[in-house]
């Protein structure tokens, strides 16, 4: 009889369990017998046909998608309370200016002020300008009126002023394409000029000659194929203002044989170009000078270098015939050079490599730069003059980041800049360049006490040993009780390094009690460009390593716990929380993964994935070492069946061209089609966007909301 008890106990148990666990339930994705071969591997890739955006399958599976998305949408009861805490978040923030502090410049100050403006929250906002600190603000462009009948989500990209001749050219883009056009418009009055210059992309150059232009254009794309294709014939035009673009006159073509392009920009009334020159079949990186021309420019290198991904030179500023170089070349923490452009590959080293690495090197007045270092949690500030003597350093309080802290009107006698953090906005400053010293300009008052948070910096060991930095940002008093809401954020790809920087909804995800993680892994610049180079293409695994790591610290150190751990990254963020999930699913509880790619053996089809710059990121998938790295990691290759995946959360632009979004819809069938269903596995896409995000502020506020709204409910 006790055994009959115990047995039928033991039934109603595990009944309660089974019926309490959730499980999901999708529409099931077509799947065709498609393969690929790479070295004699066969390949399966079942869902390849949503590659073609085109195919009736795909607008019924992203139609049955958005269902699911919607249902679990409404389940969100908390999302009006955390649209009002947003918005008194966003609205809260009042800066003021503390007039007794603020010196007057008049030198350098812009012939006009330009503004957003929100109109209609479905739109991007209109461009507004007026003369400098004269009048209310005029509207210049409409983007309602941009929008005619098309449809379009259109978006003011960026945009270039010549105050000489009161003429705006402004760079537009259509559902967040990185295909742009330029407007011209007419500040005397605010009218749209007729001419129109096309096939310009995100990054496109404008250097104004009078009224005439410099800039650089690639050939039309195939109808179609806009959004999948990479860019080809990049080239560089003369436009006469008034002229139409089939008039432009050709300037230059990069014809060393490479299809990385190439960059240039003004400095002192000269063009400076980045490039590279094909010497006896040996590929070299250039830069090179030339005077203004609008028939023939007459280009001239005066540094040569070193073709390789490690190997990096900037040019920061230019005194006369002398320019100032930041660069990694010889010195993986960054030294500062001067090179006379009459003196071909001379360059002389006036800042040397230090024990620090060097952020960035910024022109500041006359005959002066600063250096801006990195020095564990904290800023350093070094002053220099061209001679590379030591004129002054500031150190910068820890936990922050110096911003815009450069000068390039040699007349200005005083310059701004900023301080920024997890948990505040913007602090401004007035630097005095005679005495190198600053004051506050400007007061902030914000809708909570940011005395109540902080930022710690720690550092945690990888597998391999290394030891990783990290910040951690929470309230103070956060118990170290294994039960804090966490969000462990990552990029760690291109030498980019994730500093300080404030952002509303983080840190009312901090007030409500949550922690904000943010590792500098390898693979991103906080350790220099040999910490950048350890988390690249065939050591891509460290960076993936590291981020695992220090999620099993914050649990280590009691945190969190793995029910209660979250991870968020974008674009190769979105790659890398994606990964470390596949690889470790017991680690986390939910992942969103924003714009990513997941398919790392056909990245290199679309847009920018067979660029140099990702082959140097991520390999190329023609050679077998890169193919096999690839293939070890690629979210998409790597889903087992049956395994229990943290709750994903997909988002993806429509119009993304950078990481298209075919990425996300494959990435999302297979986990539907293998994960064990206890989990979810959504994906939110934003209409008409690219790979920056949301065109609107109603985008905006509709996938933030959904994104935290999904991190509140799973993290408890």
């Amino acid at each position: 009889m006790r055994k009959f008890y115990f047995t039928f106990f033991l039934f109603i148990v595990v009944s309660q369990l089974l019926l309490s666990q959730k499980r999901y339930e999708y529409v099931s994705a077509p799947k065709d017998a498609t393969q690929n071969v790479y070295f004699g591997t066969v390949v399966s890739d079942p869902y390849q046909w949503m590659e073609n955006p085109e195919d009736l399958r795909l607008k019924v599976w992203l139609e049955d998608q958005e269902k699911i998305t919607s249902k679990i949408k409404s389940k969100y009861l908390k999302t009006l309370d955390l649209k009002d805490q947003l918005y008194a978040m966003y609205y809260g923030v009042k800066k003021e200016q503390i007039e007794e502090n603020i010196i007057k410049d008049s030198v350098g100050l812009d012939k006009y002020q330009f503004k957003y403006k929100t109109q209609n929250s479905s739109r991007f906002p209109n461009l507004l300008y007026r003369l400098y600190d004269k009048g209310n603000y005029l509207t210049l462009v409409d983007i309602k009126k941009l929008m005619g009948n098309s449809g379009d989500n259109i978006a003011v990209a960026s945009y270039s002023v010549n105050e000489d001749y009161d003429l705006a050219a402004v760079s537009i883009s259509r559902n967040g394409s990185d295909w742009h056009e330029l407007l011209f418009y007419n500040l005397k009055n605010g009218q749209q000029f007729h001419n129109t210059l096309k096939h310009v992309r995100t990054g496109t150059t404008i250097v104004w000659d009078k009224m005439n232009l410099y800039y650089d254009r690639y050939d039309k794309p195939t109808e179609g194929r806009e959004l999948l294709d990479k860019a080809q014939g990049q080239k560089m035009y003369y436009h006469k203002f008034g002229n139409e673009q089939e008039q432009d006159k050709l300037l230059y073509i990069n014809t060393a044989g490479s299809d990385d392009g190439f960059s240039f920009f003004e400095l002192n009334e000269k063009l400076y170009f980045y490039s590279t020159f094909n010497h006896k079949n040996t590929l070299y990186k250039t830069l090179s000078v030339a005077n203004k021309d609008s028939t023939t420019l007459h280009i001239k290198k005066f540094l040569v270098y070193p073709n390789n991904s490690k190997d990096k030179i900037s040019i920061k500023a230019a005194f006369e015939n002398k320019v100032l170089l930041q660069t990694n070349w010889g010195a993986p923490n960054g030294r500062v050079l001067l090179a006379d452009v009459n003196e071909p590959n001379k360059p002389i080293e006036i800042v040397p490599e230090y024990d620090v690495p060097l952020r960035d090197v910024n022109r500041l007045g006359k005959d002066m730069f600063v250096c801006v270092y990195k020095n564990g949690n904290k800023d350093l500030a070094l002053f220099f003059n061209l001679e590379g003597k030591l004129l002054n350093k500031i150190d910068f309080p820890e936990g922050k980041k110096v911003n815009y802290l450069y000068e390039t009107n040699e007349d200005a006698k005083y310059t701004s800049f900023c301080v920024s953090s997890f948990y505040h906005p913007n602090l401004w400053y007035q630097l005095s360049l005679e005495k190198l010293t600053f004051e506050p300009i400007r007061s902030v008052s914000v809708p909570y006490e940011p005395e109540s948070l902080e930022t710690r910096y720690v550092t945690y060991k990888s597998k391999d040993g290394t030891e990783i930095p990290m910040y951690i940002t929470c309230l103070k008093k956060t118990k170290l009780n294994g039960e804090n809401p966490t969000m462990l954020y990552g990029y760690g790809g291109y030498g980019t390094t994730v500093e300080p920087n404030f952002d509303e909804s983080k840190v009312l995800w901090l007030l409500h009690g949550g922690v904000l993680a943010v590792p500098n892994i390898r693979g991103g610049g906080a350790g220099g460009s040999e910490w950048s180079e350890q988390g690249r293409r065939l050591k891509k695994q460290n960076g993936i390593d590291d981020f695992i790591a220090a999620g099993e610290y914050l649990i280590d150190q009691n945190y969190t716990s793995k029910e209660h751990l979250g991870s968020n990254g974008r674009s190769h963020g979105g790659l890398l929380v994606s990964a470390a999930a596949i690889q470790r699913p017991d680690l986390f509880k939910v992942v969103i993964a924003e714009a990513g790619p997941y398919d790392m053996l056909r990245f290199g089809k679309f847009t920018v994935g067979s660029a140099i710059a990702n082959i140097d990121e991520f390999g190329d998938v023609s050679n077998l070492e890169d193919f096999n790295n690839l293939k070890s990691y690629s979210p998409i290759h790597n889903i087992k069946a049956g395994e229990k995946y943290p709750n994903f959360l997909l988002m993806t632009g429509e119009s993304d061209d950078r990481v298209p979004s075919l990425h996300s819809y494959k990435f999302l069938a297979s986990l539907q089609e293998k994960a064990n269903p206890e989990s979810l596995s959504i994906m939110y896409v934003t209409p008409g966007a690219g790979h920056g995000g949301a065109l609107s502020f109603q985008d905006w506020l509709d996938a933030t909301l959904y994104k935290y709204a999904f991190l509140y409910d799973f993290l408890n």
